[in-house]
């Protein structure tokens, strides 16, 4: 075909009618998001993150019959990955009609562009894109670059009243990028009425809201001395790699000044190839390296360690491997069997600083209860007893969370059950966060994810038993929070929002955390553009600085971030 192609003079027709085949199954966490018309069905490529099936099918779908087997041109809405910027090649796809391989195609483009092959041509008109820095979630609701694509097919490959089968296969990558094509499955492509531009408008809509979102974002973070709300700090990056996802961290101070971080990495926020992976900083968290690989095992997702050393030196490090998936990399939300590893609390040890480790072969006894995992580091108490705050499943199949303390009476080695903290009918409590005050208190707090609010239990008596649960007038519904106590006695709570704006905050009690002053709050960070963030842990520097550690992302890529600040009580 060397003449342009008119595709308007052509016939047309729709050209979705009828999805055949995906190889992805549907899922309720991870579906493409909406198109420039806003949500709706559609089918996507193979999941980028979950391992290659034997025999899974390919995308396929079929057009609108065409009138007369004439050349005709099919409209589509199509949408691919976000190719970011200064990346250079971007991957493609092949689009086949029947057995026929059509045309190969650029995938990520915020541009125009055409691409033809002998008698067939295709034309992609960008409708709504993504840029690396709207940080658009990846792995929940994925959104790309979305348009019309318009297929020329020939006269030869048409028969009158007769659909066209058509099939996307993406090609071998040739940059290292998040690589996907979905099919809208819409078929009114060609119909101009008040009704599509009804929801064109409101899509619209949604799109210069979170437009201006981000560009309040990126204002407040380059005039932050315009902005009395956020506390001074001093921002590092302590890891990334590549395109690979990373969270949650956790951060401890050795008794060499060593400063370690643990947090899971992978292809993904869920996705069974992780690692628990431990950089550490040798300068007190100015520059930070010594990539080291805690646990692995195969298909399955470590999801989260938190580190603790003892007065005697020993290090702990406590972790929970995730056995909700299926064999094809599917995540369920329930335990699957015949796994490398039992699901549960596993407690390692190191004596040397973290430089070797010995992990048990079994988890933590759960009981009384039928599963109980933790993401909070471990307190010691005086007398040496060793406390672990945990959320728990009561029992199989239920879809309830409540919190409670394991303790230790022989620097980690064995576990049992000391107390429930929480449990509360229609509240699901988890990812408790636990300190001992100045005073000898311990405070709980927990997260809510019923909404909107942390809980907190006291303990009064080393964790034997605990107050009520009270909700604090604190955020903490999506993530947990992390406590810390301050030379003053002051107690602060750092926790995450992924409510607009996206970030970090901190709020102080100041009588052993019998209320938290909300007037006080201020903000570490608000300049996160998507909800896949925070998570923070939190230490007293011995310079009396607060440092707390988080995950976010930007430009594709994840960050472990850290940010030192200084806390003065607030009128």
């Amino acid at each position: 075909m060397t003449e342009p192609v008119d595709f308007a003079t052509r016939q047309q027709a729709e050209g979705f009618a009828r999805l055949i085949s995906e190889p992805n199954q549907p899922n309720w966490y991870n579906r493409p998001g909406p198109d420039f018309r806003g949500p709706g069905a559609a089918a996507r490529t193979h999941d980028w993150y979950r391992p290659a099936v034997p025999g899974e099918p390919d995308l396929v779908w079929e057009t609108a019959p065409v009138p007369s087997a004439v050349e005709t041109t099919f409209s589509f809405i199509g949408d691919s990955a976000n190719l970011p910027e200064n990346i250079y090649p971007g991957n493609q796809a092949t689009l086949y009609a029947g057995d026929e391989l059509a045309v190969t195609f650029d995938l990520g483009l915020r541009g125009p562009a055409q691409w033809t092959n002998g008698d067939w041509a295709l034309e992609f008109s960008p409708r709504m894109v993504t840029a690396t820095v709207d940080g658009y979630d990846r792995n929940f609701n994925a959104r790309g670059c979305c348009g019309v694509y318009r297929l020329a097919a020939p006269a030869r490959m048409l028969a009158a009243r007769e659909p066209l089968h058509l099939r996307v296969v993406v090609a071998p990558w040739r940059s290292d990028v998040i690589t996907w094509f979905a099919i809208h499955q819409r078929s009114d492509v060609l119909a101009l009425d008040a009704r599509t531009a009804g929801e064109q408008i409101e899509q619209l809509q949604h799109e210069i809201i979170h437009l201006k979102r981000t560009i309040g974002a990126l204002a407040r973070r380059s005039y932050p001395e315009l902005y009395p709300e956020r506390i001074p700090t001093e921002d590092v990056i302590l890891y990334t790699r590549g395109r690979r996802h990373v969270h949650p961290p956790d951060v401890t101070r050795l008794q060499n000044g060593d400063l370690l971080s643990a947090f899971r990495e992978s292809t993904e926020h869920l996705s069974t190839d992780r690692q628990i992976v431990m950089v550490r900083s040798r300068d007190g968290g100015q520059t930070w390296g010594e990539r080291q690989v805690l646990r692995e095992h195969p298909e399955t997702d470590e999801r989260e360690c938190s580190l603790m050393q003892l007065r005697d030196g020993t290090l702990l490090a406590a972790e929970w491997p995730n056995t909700y998936y299926d064999a094809a990399g599917y995540y369920y939300a329930h335990p699957v069997t015949n796994r490398a590893i039992a699901m549960g609390m596993y407690v390692g040890r190191s004596t040397d600083n973290g430089r070797t480790w010995e992990w048990p072969a079994q988890p933590v006894d759960p009981a009384p209860f039928h599963l109980a995992v933790t993401s909070e580091h471990i307190v010691e108490l005086p007398a040496g007893r060793l406390l672990m705050a945990s959320y728990y499943i009561p029992a199989p199949g239920v879809r309830h969370y409540g919190c409670a303390i394991f303790c230790s009476d022989d620097k980690g080695q064995r576990w049992r059950y000391l107390a429930t903290v929480a449990d509360i009918p229609g509240v699901r409590l988890s990812e408790p966060a636990l300190e001992r005050t100045a005073s000898g208190r311990l405070i709980c707090l927990m997260r809510n994810e019923s909404g909107p609010e942390y809980y907190q239990s006291n303990s009064g008596d080393g964790g034997e038993t605990w107050t009520p649960a009270r909700p604090t007038g604190i955020p903490g519904h999506i993530v947990p929070c992390s406590l810390v106590t301050l030379r003053d006695g002051t107690v602060l709570c750092v926790y995450g929002s992924r409510e607009d704006p996206c970030g970090l905050y901190a709020v102080a009690s100041y009588d052993d955390g019998e209320s938290w002053h909300m007037a006080g709050r201020r903000v570490i960070r608000d300049d996160f553009q998507n909800t896949d963030c925070g998570y923070p842990s939190t230490l007293l520097m011995p310079d009396g600085r607060v440092f707390t550690v988080y995950y976010f992302n930007m430009f594709g890529r994840f960050f472990i971030g850290g940010s030192f600040f200084r806390w003065e009580k607030q009128g």
